[in-house]
């Protein structure tokens, strides 16, 4: 059976993937796909990824909830993530895909660094094709998009977009951690649960595990 293909890379926000377990909480869900709503007005792309087994009749009665929210507020739920416990195509009429594999790996140009040592106010944008260094803080609303890391010293806010060109290597450090929403190759995470103690206005590292999954990380000094 043929299917068609979505492309995992992007900074401009072309899907939304939406990481729960099956005992994840319909109200949960659905705070999820509000964040998700407040960075697209309308027609977002969601791609399921669910962490554990389930039956075939527990799945398929959890992609038809998240079909009725996502309708609800205007989203799409593209497809589900297959896993080592999925094997069908389609679950509830929405099409199962892989990960796609990179045909080369990602290019990037390493070495041209953007120093930026001003306040990020809300409502600007910082992009640079290669690493971002930030001095000072990042406001609510404020976004960092680079195709490689992104460090910053001060207080970090709004939306944190590191190896916007695919590269799942990148990772993120942040002095004083309190971003709405992190990336890192393509995957992206929104922060709307109280963040814990242990990495809230804490000193972190952000980067992705074997798993694909956003992995937040204290740092120690």
């Amino acid at each position: 059976m043929l299917q068609k293909k979505i492309k995992f890379t992007h900074a401009k926000f072309e899907y939304f993937l939406l990481q729960i377990n099956p005992n994840t909480e319909l109200g949960k869900i659905e705070s999820k796909l509000n964040g998700f709503k407040k960075l697209e007005q309308k027609n977002a792309h969601i791609v399921l990824s669910i962490d554990g087994e389930s039956k075939n009749n527990e799945l398929e009665k959890i992609v038809l909830e998240i079909v009725t929210i996502a309708n609800k507020l205007e989203l799409n739920l593209h497809s589900v993530l297959r896993n080592n416990f999925i094997h069908a195509d389609s679950i509830s009429g929405v099409q199962v895909i892989d990960i796609p594999e990179s045909e080369k790996p990602s290019e990037h140009i390493f070495n041209k660094v953007l120093f930026y040592s001003d306040p990020l106010r809300s409502g600007m944008k910082l992009e640079n094709d290669g690493d971002i260094i930030v001095t000072s803080f990042v406001s609510d609303n404020a976004e960092v998009i680079a195709s490689g890391n992104i460090h910053i010293y001060g207080e970090a806010k709004g939306r944190l977009v590191a190896g916007s060109g695919g590269d799942k290597t990148a990772r993120i450090f942040v002095g004083k951690f309190n971003a709405e929403l992190i990336s890192i190759g393509g995957l992206y995470r929104t922060m709307d649960e109280k963040l814990p103690d242990n990495i809230f206005h804490k000193s972190v590292m952000i980067s992705l595990d074997n798993k694909n999954r956003l992995i937040i990380e204290p740092m120690a000094y």
